[in-house]
C-alpha cells in the first residue's frame, strides 16, 4: 500500500489552483468549503443506489440541452481568499458545459440532490443548502433514507429570489412531479426498494 500525499496547500488557505493540482486517484473524497480542504466520508452502498436510481430516472425525464451525473464538482464561489467547490450526489447542468472539464460553473446547474447518510446529516440538512443557496443554484432536493428518518422521501426546495434561501415546495414518498427546466414525473418505488 502506497503512503498518501496530500501537497500543502500554497498560502494559509487552500486555494482553487490547490485545489485542482490534488491526484485525481486519491484514496478519500475531499472537497473545498471557504478554502479549507474538507474530507468526505466513504459512501455505503444503498445511498450510492439510491443516488444512481435517482439520477438515472431525472435523466430519462430530461431533454437534450441538459445533462445529468452523479458524485461530480460543482464550483459554487470563486473567491480567491475561500472558494467553494463541493460535489453533490447528483447534479443537472447545462450542456453548455463540457463534460471532459471541471468543476461545473454553478450558474450552470438547474438541480443539486443529496442523500443525506448518518455521517452527513447536519451538512445536508443545513451546511449544503446554504452554499448551494448562496451560489444561486435554483432547485434542491435533500434524500431522507430509512437510515436518517422514519420513512423514505424527497424534500424540495426552491430558490426564493427575494431572500435568497430555499423554500420548501414539497415532501415526496411516492412520486415527485413538477418542473425543473423541464417537466418530471418519477414513480419513486424503484428508487427507494433495496
Amino acid at each position: 500500500m502506497r503512503a498518501l500525499t496530500i501537497p500543502l496547500p500554497s498560502g494559509e488557505t487552500w486555494t482553487r489552483a490547490d485545489y485542482e493540482a490534488l491526484p485525481e486517484d486519491l484514496p478519500v473524497r475531499v472537497g473545498l468549503v471557504h478554502g479549507e480542504l474538507v474530507l468526505k466520508p466513504r459512501r455505503r452502498p444503498i445511498h450510492q443506489r439510491i443516488a444512481r436510481r435517482l439520477a438515472t430516472r431525472v435523466e430519462e425525464a430530461a431533454p437534450a440541452a441538459w445533462q445529468v451525473d452523479t458524485d461530480v464538482d460543482v464550483l459554487l464561489d470563486d473567491d480567491e481568499v475561500e472558494p467553494v467547490e463541493i460535489a453533490p450526489d447528483i447534479v443537472v447542468y447545462s450542456c453548455d458545459h463540457d463534460p471532459y472539464e471541471r468543476p461545473i460553473s454553478a450558474d450552470l446547474v438547474a438541480l443539486v440532490a443529496e442523500v443525506v447518510s448518518p455521517s452527513t446529516k447536519r451538512k445536508d440538512r443545513r451546511m449544503h443548502p446554504a452554499l448551494y443557496a448562496e451560489a444561486g443554484i435554483r432547485h434542491y432536493w435533500r434524500v431522507e433514507t430509512s437510515q436518517t428518518a422514519p420513512a423514505f422521501a424527497i424534500y424540495t426546495y426552491e430558490l426564493d429570489d427575494a431572500t435568497g434561501r430555499y423554500v420548501a415546495t414539497g415532501v415526496q414518498h411516492d412520486r415527485i412531479t413538477g418542473t425543473l427546466p423541464f417537466d418530471l414525473d418519477i414513480e419513486l418505488k424503484a428508487v427507494r426498494e433495496p
